[in-house]
């Protein structure tokens, strides 16, 4: 059996944050003792109506859900662009309003507080713009000392960009977050593009899940639908990438695991065409005395999408 993984996951809840949400939620190994919301794929409040809509439909809703923040650290918000996961986040569907309701904490008091109530358990998963990470270090500092380690999903490093040219959307959102979080102190692991766009999941595989009849397996098929369509786009074939869900499940399990490279790694924030860009010293020739992030660079993929099917497809 797995060693327990306790986690607070700081999410922006598309369709790919639900594949994350799902996993966290149904994995014996891994305990969920909070979850802060973040404007990215959609609008804050949209994203903590998914999450508090999404635990209610598990049962767990003793969970606690805080609003985050709406916009950058610095600057107006974002136009947001509906075409991946859809206008509500979930495929479109519509879904009615939870009754579940947020905490009267914001993201950042609820990370802090998590943190020193637990000191050195807790592994930080953000799987969205880092706005409400990078905000809760710099109104307390120790919190880099009291979580264990941060695993986030973002970062293009060896890869292409997917929001810009050489941008991952998380970090490309928010790129004075971004760095604000490197340049903390702690454990930092991040679980790219360079990973993520070939962890891919199949049409195949979610009729799988939708015939498995469970409320997870029927939910993600649902959603899905739009999310496959724009991939379909960009592959030529029915399948959508994995983000978020890899990236927890990397917190959860580091043997998944094949090859990863501790660097120095700093986010261009002037560039006229990189801004945004997670720029890694990979020389293996120079000694990185000043490495901030372990990178991950190959995963056993396989294993991964086969745990995570069993999971969510379990009675």
């Amino acid at each position: 059996m797995a060693e327990l993984t306790r986690v607070v996951i700081d999410c922006d809840t598309g369709v790919d944050d639900t594949m994350a949400v799902f996993y966290g939620l149904l994995a014996p190994h891994i305990e969920i003792l909070g979850f802060t919301c973040v404007w990215g794929n959609i609008g804050v409040d949209m994203t903590t109506t998914n999450t508090l809509r999404l635990l209610e439909m598990m049962g767990r809703t003793e969970i606690p859900v805080a609003r985050g923040a709406e916009k950058p650290l610095l600057g107006p918000k974002w136009p947001l662009g509906q075409g991946v996961h859809g206008a509500d986040g979930q495929g479109n569907l519509n879904l009615p309003p939870p009754r579940l309701q947020p905490v009267k904490e914001t993201a950042v008091e609820l990370i802090v507080k998590l943190a020193h109530e637990h000191p050195g358990e807790l592994t930080l998963v953000p799987t969205g713009p880092l706005t409400n990470v990078a905000a809760a270090v710099l109104a307390d500092p120790e919190i880099a000392k009291l979580y264990k380690n941060v695993v986030l999903m973002g970062g293009a490093f060896l890869a292409r960009g997917n929001a810009a040219r050489w941008g991952e959307a998380n970090i490309w959102h928010d790129p004075e977050a971004a760095q604000v979080v490197l340049e903390a102190g702690w454990d930092v692991t991040a679980v790219g593009l360079d990973v993520t766009d070939r962890t891919m999941l199949s049409q195949e595989r979610l009729d799988m899940l939708r015939d498995s009849g469970t409320v997870a397996g029927k939910h993600i098929h649902a959603i899905t639908g739009f999310y496959v369509d724009t991939y379909s786009k960009r592959t030529g074939r029915r399948e959508c990438a994995m983000h978020d869900a890899l990236a927890l499940a990397v917190a959860a399990d580091p043997s998944l695991v094949l090859e990863a490279q501790k660097v120095r790694v700093d986010v261009e924030l002037n560039g006229t065409h990189t801004r945004g860009m997670t720029v890694g010293d990979f020389r293996r020739w120079v000694e990185h005395d000043d490495a901030n992030c372990t990178v991950v660079l190959e995963v056993d993929r396989e294993r991964f999408i086969t745990t995570w099917m069993e999971t969510l497809s379990r009675p």
